[in-house]
């Protein structure tokens, strides 16, 4: 019995196909040269027969495509951004121990900004020695390099957890009656 020449010819085709290692339109190697199989197709115009497909062998050994190349990792030049910082407990220190504080953890004291605890009192230019009442952000919280850092200070320690409604004295709160 003789095979079918139409069942044959796929057959054949992908038999070649994967002998010469091709898949689909051909593989490539290390060099960029696809690698295809020298399949034909060939039909006889004289008989009425199906076309089929034959394949020429190849005049050389074939040798295998050569694996991908492995790739490398190289170390980055630019250096890792640093972490964020973590906001000091500044509480009870003066904004002199602050700006201290700054430097010593690798922050700059330019990031500090002072501002009055209170509504009714106006900060001095000279303000180091004024108290820490309040800062934000919290501390413990991450300071991100962008962050602006806000101290509220009052000149005394005790004027931290005295309030009238956010002022210092009960008669500048208008709130207050008398």
């Amino acid at each position: 019995m003789v095979p079918n020449p139409r069942r044959l010819a796929p057959s054949v085709l992908v038999g070649v196909l994967a002998l010469a290692g091709c898949s689909g339109g051909g593989t490539q190697t290390g060099d960029a040269t696809p690698v295809t199989a020298p399949a034909t197709v060939e039909s006889s115009a004289a008989t009425s027969e199906t076309p089929t497909a034959t394949a020429s062998p190849p005049s050389a050994t074939v040798e295998p495509p050569a694996p991908a190349p492995t790739p490398t990792t190289t170390a980055s030049t630019a250096p890792a951004p640093p972490p964020d910082a973590v906001m000091p407990a500044l509480h009870s220190r003066t904004y002199e121990q602050a700006r201290t504080e700054f430097s010593r953890q690798d922050l700059s004291p330019a990031r500090l900004r002072a501002a009055a605890q209170h509504k009714d009192v106006t900060l001095p230019r000279d303000h180091d020695a004024w108290y820490i009442c309040d800062t934000s952000p919290r501390p413990g919280a991450p300071i991100p390099a962008t962050t602006t850092v806000t101290v509220r200070l009052a000149q005394d320690f005790s004027d931290c957890t005295t309030s009238f409604n956010g002022y210092l004295y009960e008669k500048n709160d208008p709130a207050s009656t008398p």
